[in-house]
Parts: C-alpha cells; structure tokens; sequence
C-alpha cells in the first residue's frame, strides 16, 4: 500500500512540475507575444538592414579613415544628400571653394542646402559673386590628416581656387596620446558595426521575425558599445595634459595642408574653429560637452583648443596665407551650440555669413 502511495506521490509531482513548465512557457509566450504587439504597434519598423541604408556609408580609404563611397546617399530622415562624387555638394562651375574638416563641416544639425558651406555659396551669389561653387567636403570624425590626406589623393582634381581647413576638435582626439598618429589610427571595417550587420542566420531570421527583438537588441549594443553623438565612446581616464607630440604632428598636418594647397594653385584658408568649450562654460553648458571623446578634463580641453588655435595662428603668419576667425564671434556662447561643436540651423547661418563677408572681401581684392 505505501509503495503504491509513493508512485501515486510520484506520478502527481511530475504532473505539478510538467503543469509548472507548461504554464511558466505560456506565461512567458504570452509576454513575448504582448511585447511583440506593443513595439509594432508603438514604434517604427526597421532591421539592421534598414537602418543601414538609412545611415551615412562609409568606405575604407587609404590616405584617411575612411571616405563616403562613389554612389549617391540621399538620407532622408536627416534630409542628407551625398552625390556620385562622395560629396555633399551642389553642382556648378567656374569660381571653386572646397571646404574641408569633419562633422562641424558636413554640419549635420540641418539639411541639406542649409548646411553652412551651401549656405555661403548662395550669399556669395546673392552679393554679387554669382560663378561661385562651394564643395562641402566634411566627413564626420575627420580630422587635419584626413583632410590633407583627401586633398591630396583626390580634391586636386576638383581643380580648386580656394581651400578652407577647418579642423580641430576630431585632432583633440590624439593630443593625450604619447603614441606615433600611425599607431592610433585603425581602418574603417563596416562589419564591425553590429547595428547595421547581421551576426549570422539566426541574428537575421530573429530580426526579420520579431521587432521585440529587433529593439532589444539595438539597445543592447548601443550600451555595449557606449555609442554617441560621433560613434563609439572608449573608456578612458581623463588625461591631465597634452603631449607634445600631439601638437607637433597638428602643425606638421596645417603646414602640410597649406603647402600642397599652393601646390595645386590654390589658396588655402585657415580657420579657428568655433566652439562651445571655454573658460566661463555653465555647468549646463558643460554638461553638453562630451569629455570621453577627448579623455580629457574640461580645462585641459580648453587649453588644447587654444593650442590648436595658436598653432593655426602660427601657420598662417608663417606661410602668409589667409585665416578667418569665428572663434572670436561664437566661441563659449551656449546658445550656439547643440553639443560641444555642432550648431543649430539658425546659427550656421551665421557662421556662414561670418565666412561669406572673409571671402567676399578676399576674392573681390586679392
């Protein structure tokens, strides 16, 4: 009779523990199922894939991190175009300016036409100097290498009469750093970004069958990667100083940068670039400054900008070319800026009048 007890016990516990498991598959099948429902209901459909193609493509390069490749890219989310050439660019001829410098170049807080190189091209036009044709030639995180490294490989055949090299904060990178620039830059690789890359079959089937996981998983390597405004955040102390062999290979990438712009006849112009950073920042103002881009503490980063300042200043005096300031108009005013160098639509127009009254009075009377 007890042996029979016991099997009956038995029999009914693998019931409860079969019952426990089916119920706990429901339980969790139908979380799935109302979280599935609620991200296609509530949020906007897209897969790596998608996101891809709704971003800006890169390609390797040899003479810089990376370039964008030769195919158009009409971004409309952002409202970016980039034509055939690699270029944010409006077609012309005659009078040639090509703009060079990183993400405060290719000005991605407004569409395009409005960004400040477009935006110059038309005043210039409207004050009279109509056979003139500004080449935006900004990538995001480029810095002075990259844009003489572009120049040099590719813009000289662009044929161009005025070249503007505006660049600091991307070279503020590598200012901490004892090491030589060749050992701190790595090639562009695509394929390392998970976000706009599939991680084999089943990381595809997953994204196209569920947008549950989709989501999740676009968080999870956002936080994985600490991805900001201008890419993947590393880790970093904040350094205290700023080597000199940080500055040495700025100046040594100007003066490069200027010379081959004489090379190819064409005048260069230097410009300090405007900033948010500065001695009076607010704590508000600071806390739209991304000091892990930099690894550096807030004062350190506002000497590093006035070293590149005086190196530009240096330079220019140096090889008797051009240098415009709107540093000294926009630099530490809040109201300006986004984040630490990007502007607001309203205020890249003022930078672009800023540089269209420089370059009026430098083509008019050169």
């Amino acid at each position: 009779m007890n042996g029979g007890m016991v099997v009956i016990e038995s029999y009914s516990l693998k019931k409860r523990i079969i019952f426990s498991i089916i119920a706990i598959l429901l339980s969790a099948f139908c979380v799935l199922f109302l979280g599935e429902a609620y991200v296609r209901l509530t949020k906007e459909y897209y897969t790596p894939e998608i996101i891809r193609t709704r971003s800006i493509q890169y390609s390797p390069s040899l003479f810089a991190v990376h370039v964008f490749p030769l195919k158009e890219q009409n971004i409309e989310k952002e409202g970016w175009f980039i034509n055939s050439k690699g270029y944010r660019e409006k077609d012309d001829e005659t009078i040639r300016v090509i703009v060079y410098g990183g993400s405060a170049v290719f000005d991605p807080k407004v569409p395009n036409g409005k960004d400040w190189p477009s935006r110059l091209e038309v005043i210039l036009k409207k004050r009279g100097i109509t056979n003139i044709e500004v080449i935006n030639a900004g990538i995001p995180g480029h810095a002075t290498f990259d844009s003489f490294g572009r120049l040099f490989t590719e813009g000289h055949i662009f044929q161009p009469d005025y070249v503007i090299l505006y660049n600091a904060w991307n070279d503020i990178k590598y200012f901490s750093f004892e090491e030589p620039l060749l050992r701190k830059l790595k090639p562009y690789n695509e394929s390392d970004d998970f976000r706009i890359r599939y991680r084999g079959r089943l990381d595809r089937m997953l994204c196209k069958f569920s947008q549950l996981y989709v989501h999740l998983r676009h968080l999870y390597y956002k936080w994985k990667y600490h991805v900001g405004s201008e890419g993947i955040v590393k880790e970093s102390e904040c350094y205290r100083e700023v080597h000199e062999l940080g500055l040495k290979q700025y100046r040594l990438n100007v003066e490069m940068f200027v010379d081959l712009a004489k090379n190819i006849h064409a005048v260069p112009i230097l410009v300090k670039q405007a900033r948010l950073v500065s001695h009076d920042n607010t704590d508000e103002e600071k806390s739209r400054i991304c000091y892990k881009f930099q690894g550096m503490q807030h004062q350190t980063l506002v000497n590093a900008f006035e070293k590149t300042d005086d190196i530009i200043v240096d330079v220019a005096k140096s090889k008797n070319v051009p240098m415009a300031d709107p540093s000294k108009q926009m630099t530490g005013k809040g109201a300006y800026f986004s984040d630490h160098i990007h502007l607001s639509e309203a205020v890249s127009k003022k930078l672009a009048m800023i540089m269209s009254d420089y370059l009026f009075t430098l083509i008019k009377f050169q």
